[in-house]
C-alpha cells in the first residue's frame, strides 16, 4: 500500500491552547480531547495498545471470566459482610471536637450534670410519690444502674430533684449515663430499653436520648436502604432503556452499579473494624456509588456503541472506549474525590467519616467501571443492541449518542442572544438561591426521625409535661468552688445569672433563683415526708448511702440555668454568649446543647475558607492541566458554584421552611437545618458539576480546533452532549429520589439537594448559561500563556477528525486537503 503524504500541520493564529497540535502530551500522554464522547474514525484513531487504559481493557477482556466470577462473588458475600457490621457502625459526631463546649461537657460529667445518654419517662396512674410507685421506681433505677455498659443512673426516686418530676406529679425520669463511645451507647440501649419495659410491669415506659435516637436512626436507615434501592433500580432502568433503546445495553450499567454498591458497602463494613464509619454512610454511599457507577458506565457504553456503529471490531472498540471515555471516568472520579477531601478540614467526626467513605465509594465506582464493564462488553460484543423494543419506531434516531435537534435549537438561541439568555438563566439560579439568605443551622436532635418514632414522641412529651425540660437546662460549672465555703459568692453569682434575659430560673447549691431574687434557699427546701402541692405524700426513697458510690467526691459547684426556650432557639444561643461573658467569682465553664451548637457553628465557619480553598483551587489546577486554558477553568468553577447555590436554596425552601412535603414525604421542621448534610451535598454537587463541564468543554474544544468558529463549536458541543447529560442527570436524580423517600430527614436533605443540583446543572447551566457565557468571551476561552503549553521536538502532522465526515469516508480526504491549505475554517 502506498504511503500517503502527511498534510501540513494546522497553525493557530494566536497564542493559547490551539498553538500546539491536538496530539500534544498532557498528563500521561493525552490532552483533554482524549475524553470526548464521540471518537474519530477507526483509521485515524491512535492505536490503543500504547495507552495504559487500552492495555488494561485488553487484560480485562482476556480474563473476563475470572473478573465476572469475582464480581458475582462480591454480590453474594456483600450482604453477609454488611449484616455482620450492624453494631459496628459509628453514631453521633455531629458536634465539633476540641471546643470550649466539648471540654465543659467532659467536666460536667464529673458532677453528673452532663446531658444524659438515655432518658426513661416512667408514668403511672397515680402520683409518683405513692409508696407503691416509689418502690417500683427505686427497683427500676437499681436495675438500670446494675446493667452492663451503664456508668450511672439517677431518678426522681433517688435524688428527689424537682427537675425529674412532671408537672402533674404522675411521671418521673430516669437519667442514664452509658459507658464507652456513642456507638457503644447505641448498642447498650438496644438491650436496656426492652429490659426496663419488662421490669416496669403496670407502668408506662417511653425512652429518648442520644443513645436511643442513634439506635433507632440506624434501624431506620437500614430499612430505607432496602426501600431506596427497590425504587432507584426500576427508575434507572427506565431511563437507560429510553436512552439506549435496548434492554441488554440498559442492563449493563445497572449490573455495574450493583457490583459497585455491593463492593463499596462490603469494604466500608470491613473498615468499621479499624476506624469509625458513620451509619449514615450506608445510605449516602449506596446512593452515590450507584449513581456515579451507572453514569460512568453510561459514558463508556455510549462510546463503545459508537465504535461498533463504525464497524470497529468489538475488542478494539472496548480498548478505544477505555482509552478515551475511560480516561474521562478517571478524571471525574479524581475531581469528585478532590471535592470530598475538603470535608477533612471540618472538626466534625461525622463529616470526616463521610469523607473517607465517600472517597472510597467514588474510587470503587470508577474501578468497577474500568474493570468489570470491559469484561461484560467482551462477553456481549455486538449483541449489546439486542432486545430493542423501540426498533420499529426509532428510524435510526433518538439514541443517546447522537445529536439532539432540541438542544441545538436551545444552544442556537443562547448564542444568538447571549446577554438575554445568560442573564435570564443567572437570574433564575440566583432566585432559586434566595431562600438561603435566611438559613438557620442547628445540631441534630430527635426531629431527624418521624414524629411517630419513640425518641421523637418522647422528647415532645418531656417538653409538654415538665416545667423544666432537659433541653432547656444549661449547666454552668465552677470547678474550683466549694459549696460550703464559697456559698456567699455562689449566691451572688446565681442572683446575677437569674436576672439575665431569657432565663426562667437558676438552680444552685444555695437555692432556687428567679429574676435576681431567691425563691427558695437550701435551708428552706422541702424535706422528705412533707406534703406535696397536690396533697400527696412525698416518700423518701433515696438510699442512705450516696446513690453513686463509684463516683469520686469532687470539689466544685454546678448552677443549672433553665432557659425560656429550647436549645436550638436563637434566644438560647444568645444566652450562652451572655453566660460566658458575665463575670463569675472564679473561672467557669458553660455546657449543654446550646453551647455545643454555638461552638460547632463557629468551628464550621472558621474551617469553611480552608475547605473552599481546597475544593476551588484544586479544581482550578486540575482543569487548567487538562484544558491548558486560563478562562475555561474559572468559568467551570463559577458554573459549579451557581449550581451549588441553587441546591442550597432548595434545601432551605423545603427543609427549613417546610414546603413541598407532599413531594418529598413528611418530615418535622422547627425552622432550622442540620449543619453537616448541606456541606456534604455541596461537595458532591460541585464535583459532579465539574465532571459534566469537562465532557461538554471537550466536545466544544474538539469542534473549535477543527473549525476555528467559536459560536459554531458551542452549538455543536451542546447538540451532541445534551441528550447524554440529560440521561446522566436523570439517573443521578432518580437515585437521589430514593434518599428523599427516607424517614431520616438528614438523608432526605442530601437526596433533594443533589437531585436539584444535577438537574439544574444539566439543563439551565449546561444548556443556556455555559453557551451564552462562552459566546460572550469568544476566542479568549482557549487562551493560555505560552509558557504553559507543552513543547514538542517535531511535528507529525496529526489532526483531529471531522465529526461530520465520519459517516462519509470520502469526505475525509477533503478535510485533510483543507488542513493542508492552512485554512482555519472549512471552506464555505
Amino acid at each position: 500500500m502506498a504511503a500517503r503524504s502527511s498534510p501540513r500541520p494546522h497553525r493557530a493564529r494566536f497564542t493559547g491552547v490551539l498553538a500546539h497540535r491536538t496530539d500534544d502530551v498532557v498528563l500521561g500522554g493525552h490532552t483533554m480531547l482524549d475524553t470526548i464522547p464521540v471518537p474519530p474514525p477507526e483509521h485515524e484513531t491512535p492505536d490503543p495498545p500504547g495507552d495504559p487504559l487500552g492495555r488494561l481493557a485488553g487484560l480485562c477482556v482476556r480474563h473476563r471470566r475470572p473478573l465476572l466470577a469475582g464480581a458475582l462473588i462480591v454480590l453474594l458475600l456483600a450482604a453477609a459482610v454488611v449484616a455482620g457490621a450492624k453494631d459496628r457502625w459509628a453514631n453521633g459526631g455531629f458536634t465539633a471536637t476540641g471546643t470550649r463546649a466539648a471540654e465543659a461537657e467532659r467536666v460536667a460529667a464529673r458532677y453528673g450534670a452532663d446531658a444524659a445518654d438515655l432518658v426513661f419517662y416512667i408514668r403511672a396512674d397515680k402520683p409518683v410519690d405513692d409508696a407503691e410507685v416509689a418502690e417500683a421506681g427505686r427497683r427500676i433505677t437499681a436495675l438500670v444502674a446494675g446493667r452492663p455498659g451503664v456508668n450511672a443512673a439517677q431518678s426522681y426516686w433517688t435524688t428527689g430533684s424537682s427537675l425529674l418530676r412532671s408537672r402533674d406529679g404522675e411521671g418521673a425520669l430516669i437519667r442514664v449515663d452509658l459507658a464507652g463511645s456513642e456507638r457503644d451507647g447505641a448498642v447498650a440501649s438496644r438491650a436496656l430499653v426492652p429490659a426496663v419495659r419488662k421490669a416496669a410491669a403496670g407502668l408506662r415506659v417511653d425512652a429518648t436520648g442520644p443513645a436511643w435516637l442513634n439506635a433507632q436512626a440506624t434501624d431506620e436507615s437500614e430499612r430505607d436502604l432496602e426501600r431506596g434501592e427497590l425504587l432507584a433500580a426500576p427508575l434507572t432502568m427506565i431511563i437507560l432503556l429510553l436512552a439506549f433503546g435496548s434492554l441488554t445495553a440498559a442492563a449493563i450499567p445497572l449490573a455495574v452499579g450493583a457490583v459497585s454498591v455491593a463492593g463499596a458497602l462490603a469494604v466500608l463494613a470491613t473498615l468499621t473494624l479499624t476506624m469509625p464509619i458513620t451509619v449514615f454512610a450506608i445510605n449516602i454511599c449506596a446512593a452515590l456509588g450507584f449513581a456515579l457507577s451507572v453514569d460512568y458506565a453510561l459514558f463508556i457504553v455510549t462510546r463503545y456503541r459508537e465504535e461498533l456503529s463504525r464497524g470497529v471490531e468489538s475488542r478494539r472498540a472496548i480498548a478505544l472506549s477505555m482509552a478515551t471515555a475511560g480516561r474521562a471516568v478517571l478524571f471525574s472520579a479524581a475531581t469528585v474525590a478532590l471535592c470530598l477531601s475538603a470535608l477533612f478540614v471540618f472538626p466534625l467526626e461525622l463529616l470526616r467519616s463521610l469523607a473517607w467513605a465517600s472517597i472510597l465509594v467514588v474510587g470503587i465506582s470508577s474501578l468497577t467501571s474500568l474493570l468489570v464493564l470491559p469484561a461484560l462488553l467482551a462477553v456481549l460484543g455486538p449483541r449489546l443492541d439486542r432486545l430493542d423494543p423501540f426498533r420499529r419506531f426509532r428510524r435510526g434516531r433518538g439514541r443517546v449518542g447522537g445529536g439532539s435537534p432540541v438542544w441545538r435549537r436551545i444552544a442556537t438561541l443562547a448564542t444568538a442572544r447571549p446577554l438575554l439568555c445568560g442573564g435570564t438563566a443567572a437570574a433564575l439560579l440566583l432566585a432559586l438561591a434566595l431562600p438561603f439568605l435566611h438559613a438557620r443551622f442547628a445540631t441534630i436532635d430527635e426531629k431527624i426521625l418521624p414524629a411517630s418514632s419513640e425518641p421523637h414522641r418522647t422528647a415532645q412529651l418531656l417538653r409538654g409535661d415538665f416545667a423544666d425540660p432537659p433541653d432547656r437546662i444549661i449547666p454552668v460549672i465552677l470547678p474550683r468552688a466549694n459549696a460550703a465555703t464559697d456559698a456567699p459568692a455562689i449566691d451572688a453569682y446565681a442572683r446575677r445569672l437569674s436576672a439575665l434575659p431569657h432565663v426562667a430560673h437558676v438552680l444552685a447549691d444555695t437555692g432556687d433563683y428567679r429574676a435576681g431574687l431567691p425563691v427558695r434557699t437550701a435551708e428552706s427546701a422541702p424535706k422528705p415526708e412533707e406534703t406535696a402541692a397536690d396533697g400527696t405524700t412525698r416518700v423518701d426513697v433515696r438510699p442512705a448511702a450516696p446513690p453513686e458510690p463509684s463516683r469520686p467526691a469532687v470539689v466544685g459547684s454546678v448552677l443549672r440555668v433553665v432557659g425560656t426556650a429550647d436549645s436550638q432557639s436563637p434566644d438560647t444561643v444568645a444566652l450562652v454568649h451572655r453566660l460566658r461573658t458575665l463575670p463569675a467569682p472564679q473561672p467557669h465553664l458553660v455546657a449543654g446543647k446550646a453551647a455545643e451548637l454555638t461552638d460547632t457553628k463557629h468551628a464550621l465557619r472558621d474551617a469553611l475558607p480552608y475547605g473552599a480553598a481546597i475544593m476551588l483551587l484544586g479544581t482550578l489546577v486540575m482543569l487548567f492541566l487538562f484544558t491548558r486554558s486560563v478562562l475555561v477553568p474559572i468559568k467551570a468553577v463559577v458554573m459549579g458554584l451557581l449550581s451549588m447555590t441553587a441546591s442550597l436554596g432548595a434545601i432551605v425552601y423545603v427543609f427549613q421552611d417546610g414546603h413541598l412535603r407532599s413531594l418529598v414525604g413528611h418530615f418535622t421542621t422547627d425552622g432550622t437545618l442540620e449543619t453537616t448534610m448541606p456541606l456534604l451535598t455541596l461537595a458532591v454537587a460541585f464535583g459532579i458539576s465539574v465532571d459534566y463541564e469537562v465532557f461538554l468543554l471537550a466536545r466544544i474544544k474538539e469542534e473549535f480546533v477543527r473549525t476555528g468558529d467559536n459560536t459554531r463549536s458551542i452549538v455543536f458541543g451542546i447538540e451532541h452532549t445534551g441528550r447524554l447529560f440529560t440521561a446522566a442527570a436523570l439517573i443521578v436524580a432518580a437515585t437521589m429520589v430514593a434518599l428523599t423517600m427516607s424517614h431520616v430527614t438528614m438523608l432526605k436533605t442530601v437526596g433533594v439537594g443533589l437531585a436539584v443540583a444535577v438537574v439544574v446543572d444539566a439543563t439551565v447551566v449546561r444548556g443556556v448559561l455555559v453557551p451564552a457565557l462562552m459566546r460572550l468571551t469568544g476566542r479568549a476561552n482557549w487562551w493560555a500563556p505560552s509558557w504553559s503549553l507543552p513543547r514538542r521536538p517535531r511535528d507529525t502532522g496529526a489532526k483531529l477528525p471531522d465529526a461530520r465526515t465520519e459517516a462519509r469516508p470520502e469526505l475525509v480526504g477533503q478535510a485533510a486537503d483543507s488542513a493542508a491549505d492552512g485554512g482555519d475554517r472549512p471552506a464555505g
